[in-house]
């Protein structure tokens, strides 16, 4: 079923597919001669004309047609290309300066008209459907369960730098055959499968070295016993882990950690609190890092959410092996920590869970067996008090109602304004409770209807789309009225943006009195939500696609190379550009900061890295960088430095590249399909530089590398782990011999000194990257240009237009004035005509 608030905008597609474009006008054609073909026909079509096409462009047959969204897209890069000086080329004759400016003026009005016009026809985002990463957050905060649900739909493509843009999600058969499979799997968490039962259970050192599997071959390896305590120095294999015994059901427990650390050093020592399933090859799953202090045992409490035949594993992260310690082990001194023991308890959730009251409140529960006996009128069977785990788990609680249509049309009408985010008619509600109770007529059990509709609505359009429904309903002819969002799809809008789930009730309580539109509303509703712990969803998918953070574990360091690399590193990687991105944003400091900051946000292990003292412990904080510190800004940010590399090597190509995209926003073009990539020589007998100067002699690729390269080179003292470095690791022998890392005392091959410095296409020299981002700095407003169309892109849904141009503009202005504020960006985002309607 489509409900009515998803028609419009699917009338409007096809009407959008269907017009053909108005012819263009006689004194529009007319205008263009006088003040673009004379150009063209001067300076351009000798390259762009009917003997030669260099980059596929034509222009001598080029339509004049603005409306057309193919035509206009050629025209807005002629555009761009003649407003940047790129074209002609500077080898070229240079047009006049007022000839160039009434072609650039003209074609500048004349596209922002025909895309205005078409906005305000037909709006900038039709409809778009819930990614993954927006649906799991949906279903688990509309239910309150905390079920892992993306991994079960198709991956989400990525869109103008994004996983949230309506041209870019597309939708199939394969999508809601598995959105059903999603929520009967949300649905199914949501009721618990036992009465509640207390459990808990304590395990020495000494018990899980002889429960755990093949725990013997580490000891007096990598751990010894001391007593009945465990003395671990190294990381444990997945064969034998410091782990609680697994939970017998899902639900939040509390774990008991008796422990300290121990070793000559009497600091504290960092841990990995982890989860690991009982059966299964996958190894733990890091959920927290904690120190453990040095004296005597302590007991550290910690509450974990956990799934039924999960438990808990305490281990280190760091990758040194104990085994390379030739003594005895009792003669080690270095750092380990001693587990006396680990106790689990729970579940600790109240029962029955609020999970289950939003979907079946009042209805009672009783077990499987006993509800379908009653429903056949068979032989009730009696429950025993003293029934283990695996017998509920085989015959479960399910709910019960004596007035099953009373119960279905009460949960159903409750549960649908709040799943689809808007009032809902009486139609629509009315539709949803005839299908359960047509499942009833048919002899199903009141959950098995009651699954069954709320499957139907959980994977219903109106559940999975985000309409952007406008004020008033469209024209005859399909043309908005207005484009002006209605309070609910702003609520939406604004949702989806900053907490990447669902309104909450003070939001649709505003939609509902028509109040949210109004600004002042609209700015304290921003300022809540930004206050708000759910927030962090905006810095994780926001941050983690616009910095690629999401990519922090796509390679792994050669160990040979990078030894100074682990587990308790990568950990700390993406949380330093975190808890950065969200210092600047709760404190509304310049934008600019991410391009150069005197702080960032440190714990003792990326200290080291970085080579800054006086940092311990594994919590971040805030830290002054000394004067001569070769960090600051995201681009000197490990989790930066190790995304843009492929784990052994660097390559300015993909670092520079990363660098206009992300920060200068002017991506390059790609490159020409027969051009082969550049592969660095490990053997260090050719630099990166001397490739890429061959690489340039092609003319097809020169005039990209000398945007690519110099922010590439700025970045190439910093290696795929983000380690300041004055020369390239390599993996055979060299003249130059063996150099010993600075905290960590392995040696490594010394390969060829990295080369400095580069020269900007504007012919500015530099040195470093100190050097450059000064450069950079010096067009403040273009940084803030880049920054303020990626928050639109992903806050609306939808690629940047050409009438946005205006609004960006604008935004940046307002900036200016007010230091480049970063909240301030995200105020003026909202406030925003791009914002504001459909």
């Amino acid at each position: 079923m489509l409900s009515s608030r998803l028609s419009v905008p699917f009338a409007l597609a096809v009407t959008a597919i269907a017009c053909p474009a108005a012819p263009t006008p006689a004194s529009t054609t007319g205008a263009f001669n006088t003040q673009v073909k004379t150009l063209l026909d001067a300076h351009c079509i000798d390259c762009h004309g009917e003997d030669v096409q260099k980059a596929g462009l034509r222009l001598d047959t080029l339509p004049v047609d603005f409306a057309s969204a193919r035509t206009s897209a050629s025209w807005v890069k002629v555009l761009d290309k003649m407003a940047s000086g790129e074209m002609p080329p500077k080898k070229e004759e240079r047009p006049p300066q007022p000839a160039l400016q009434a072609a650039t003026a003209y074609l500048r009005g004349e596209l922002h008209n025909a895309s205005l016009a078409h906005q305000q026809k037909q709006g900038r985002v039709m409809i778009r459907r819930l990614n993954g990463t927006e649906y799991e957050n949906t279903v688990n905060d509309l239910l309150g369960t905390k079920t892992s649900l993306k991994e079960m739909l198709p991956e989400d493509s990525t869109t103008a730098g994004f996983d949230n843009v309506s041209s870019g999600l597309d939708l199939s058969a394969t999508h809601f055959l598995l959105y059903q499979d999603a929520a009967t799997k949300a649905i199914t968490a949501a009721i618990p499968v036992q009465p509640p039962m207390t459990f808990s259970n304590t395990r020495t050192g000494l018990e899980m070295t002889q429960k755990g599997p093949n725990f013997k071959q580490g000891l007096g390896r990598n751990s010894k016993l001391q007593g009945d305590a465990l003395i671990i120095y190294s990381k444990l294999p997945r064969y034998g882990l410091c782990s609680t015994v697994p939970a017998p059901v899902a639900g939040r427990y509390k774990i008991q950690i008796k422990a300290c650390a121990v070793g000559a050093d009497t600091k504290p020592v960092s841990v990995g609190f982890m989860t690991v399933m009982e059966s299964g090859r996958e190894g733990p799953v890091l959920r927290d890092v904690r120190d453990i202090p040095h004296g005597e045992p302590q007991i550290i409490e910690y509450e974990i959410d956990l799934a039924r035949k999960q438990a808990f594993v305490l281990n280190f992260l760091t990758t040194w092996d104990i085994r390379g310690f030739k003594k005895p082990l009792e003669e080690y001194t270095g750092p380990g920590v001693l587990v006396e023991s680990l106790k689990i308890e729970g579940p600790i959730d109240a029962f029955p869970p609020p999970s289950y009251n939003t979907l079946f409140s009042g209805v009672p529960l009783k077990a499987r067996s006993v509800v379908k006996a009653e429903q056949t009128g068979g032989r009730v069977p009696k429950i025993p008090e003293n029934r283990n785990e695996f017998q509920w788990n085989a015959d479960p609680l399910v709910p019960d109602s004596a007035n099953p249509k009373e119960d279905a049309a009460r949960l159903i009408r409750a549960f649908l304004p709040r799943a689809f985010r808007r009032a809902v008619s009486e139609e629509v509600q009315q539709h949803y409770v005839q299908k359960v109770q047509g499942k009833l007529d048919e002899k199903y059990t009141f959950f098995d209807a009651m699954m069954y509709g709320y499957k139907l609505i959980l994977s219903s359009p109106d559940f999975l789309f985000l309409s952007n429904a406008p004020g008033a309903p469209a024209a005859a002819g399909g043309e908005l009225a207005t484009t002006r969002l209605d309070d609910f799809s702003l609520a939406e809008r604004l949702s989806y943006f900053l907490w990447s789930t669902l309104p909450d009730n003070e939001l649709l309580s505003l939609a509902y009195r028509g109040e949210l539109h109004k600004p002042a509303t609209l700015r304290a509703q921003v300022e809540r939500m930004l206050n708000s712990p759910k927030a962090h969803n905006f810095t994780k998918n926001f941050a983690g696609q616009w910095l690629d953070l999401r990519k922090i574990d796509f390679t792994i360091p050669d160990p040979q190379l990078y030894s100074d690399f682990d587990n308790l590193l990568l950990w700390a990687m993406p949380l330093e550009t975190e808890l950065f991105f969200e210092e600047v944003l709760k404190n509304n400091l310049s934008l600019l900061t991410f391009v150069d900051s005197d702080w960032t946000m440190l714990n003792e292990r990326l200290a080291m890295l970085y080579g800054i003292p006086g940092v311990t412990g594994s919590e971040f904080k805030k830290v002054k960088l000394p004067a001569d510190s070769r960090r600051g800004g995201v681009m000197t940010h490990a989790s930066v430095l190790k995304v843009t590399a492929d784990g052994t090597h660097t390559s300015p190509i993909l670092r520079g590249k990363w660098v206009l995209e992300k920060i200068i926003g002017k991506p390059p073009s790609p490159p020409p399909p027969d051009v082969a990539a550049i592969e660095p020589d490990i053997r260090g007998a050719t630099t990166i530089r001397q490739q890429l100067d061959m690489h340039r002699n092609t003319p097809a690729c020169n005039s990209c590398h000398a945007h690519i390269d110099p922010p590439g080179f700025a970045l190439e003292n910093y290696d795929p782990i983000g380690n300041w470095r004055e020369f390239y690791r390599v993996t055979t022998r060299t003249k130059a011999g063996t150099v010993n890392l600075p905290y960590t005392g392995r040696g490594v091959y010394r390969g060829p000194d990295v080369e400095q410095g580069a020269v900007t296409p504007e012919g500015k020299p530099f040195k470093d990257l100190s050097d450059y981002k000064k450069l950079l700095l010096e067009d403040k407003d273009q940084i803030a240009r880049s920054l303020t169309k990626k928050l639109l892109i992903y806050s609306t849904g939808a690629d940047i237009q050409f009438a946005d141009r205006e609004v960006v503009e604008q935004i940046v202005a307002k900036l200016k004035a007010n230091n480049y504020g970063f909240r301030t960006l995200v105020h003026e985002v909202v406030q925003s005509r791009v914002f504001l309607n459909k």
